[in-house]
């Protein structure tokens, strides 16, 4: 089946929120920050919080971009901007104090948020102050402790959530024609508008009803096969572009998580078998006894794979990827030059690149 290239879901968004979705997500970016400023505090895992610290900081980010729709969104953003602004002008990653600032700024909303009476700031403040995070955060000997890779997390997260990188576009999406599982719900909590909107909601209806037989639900699921198909052409009708358009996105991200996990594990097992499994001068964890959160720095790897400029090295790949690496996990890289491991990211790029080649036409299934 022929593939399509199609714009891609930035990475202020990347897992969670399609752009198309902008305009009917209500307070978005306030429901984060105090969603954030909420489960930060509920654990006393290093990993967890700092992720939670870097999810934060990409939140502030967003508040610097201009492609806000929502009118609430835009004065959360102005009012976040004048708060924070003289931590971020002319400087090249906000600092520690905008850190505290923040997570100050988050506990008070979240806390604010699930809290069934109203209460003052100043009860939230004196709530904060009793909690194991705030203790950590602002003991003095924090730079010697979890500090520096707090302040790297929330850096990288503000970088993200400013910068709007894309997800890679190098590779063609295939026309998928059974979409991803959650299409259905969002394009019903979308609304969106025009005759294939419609034709779809109704198909998935007579498809769902109680009383529908064997051969109406392969009716119905033909007909929105066909329905599908007709999103990729070029010259979808102008009535039918945003149903469209939001159905491509929606596959292409599909696509592309699919793509970047695959080339993920590609890269760590190819790792692991040029290191004799060693990874950071201690035993690698198998792949049954990773998390998530342990596999999202190969995740960023494998995009700096796929996003590498044709004219550059498989050895300069390799070093910015490894970086890219090192950032996710909120360290500083080791010196390049004369690293022992440079073999071992090598090896890791090659088997991702394979992977990527190998599923430059695959279709994932929608669940």
């Amino acid at each position: 089946m022929p593939s399509q290239t199609v714009r891609l879901v930035p990475y202020g968004r990347r897992a969670h929120r399609p752009s198309w979705r902008g305009s009917t997500v209500k307070r978005y970016l306030v429901a984060r920050e105090a969603g954030n400023g909420s489960v930060m505090f509920m654990t006393k895992d290093p990993r967890e919080w700092k992720s939670y610290v870097q999810n934060l900081g990409e939140v502030c980010g967003t508040a610097w971009r201009d492609d806000l729709l929502e009118e609430d969104e835009r004065a959360w953003a102005e009012a976040h901007r004048k708060e924070f602004n003289h931590w971020v002008d002319g400087r090249a990653a906000p600092p520690w104090p905008m850190l505290i600032a923040a997570v100050k700024r988050a506990f008070v909303a979240g806390y604010g948020a699930l809290e069934r009476k109203p209460i003052t700031q100043a009860e939230a403040l004196a709530r904060l102050d009793t909690t194991y995070l705030w203790k950590l955060l602002t003991a003095d000997d924090v730079a010697q402790g979890h500090g520096p890779e707090a302040l790297r997390a929330f850096q990288r997260g503000f970088r993200l959530g400013r910068g709007q990188r894309p997800f890679s576009t190098k590779r063609n999406i295939p026309r998928m024609v059974d979409p991803p599982y959650h299409w259905y719900r969002q394009q019903a909590e979308a609304n969106l508008l025009g005759p294939s909107a419609a034709r779809e909601r109704a198909l998935v209806a007579a498809w769902r009803a109680s009383g529908a037989s064997r051969e109406d639900v392969e009716a119905s699921q033909r007909a929105l096969r066909e329905l599908h198909a007709g999103a990729w052409r070029d010259d979808v009708p102008e009535e039918d572009r945003a149903w469209a358009e939001a159905y491509r996105e929606t596959c292409a991200h599909w696509v592309i998580v699919s793509r970047r996990d695959a080339m993920a594990q590609s890269a760590y097992d190819a790792y692991l078998r040029s290191s004799d499994g060693i990874l950071d001068g201690e035993p690698a964890p198998p792949r049954s006894k990773r998390c998530n959160r342990d596999s999202e720095p190969w995740r960023y790897f494998a995009d700096r794979v796929e996003d590498a400029p044709e004219d550059e090295s498989e050895l300069a790949t390799a070093e910015a990827a490894a970086r890219e690496y090192w950032d996710a996990r909120w360290r500083e890289a080791p010196p390049w030059d004369g690293d022992p491991d440079q073999v071992h990211w090598l090896a890791a790029v090659r088997a991702a690149r394979e992977t990527s080649a190998e599923m430059a036409d695959h279709i994932p299934r929608p669940w």
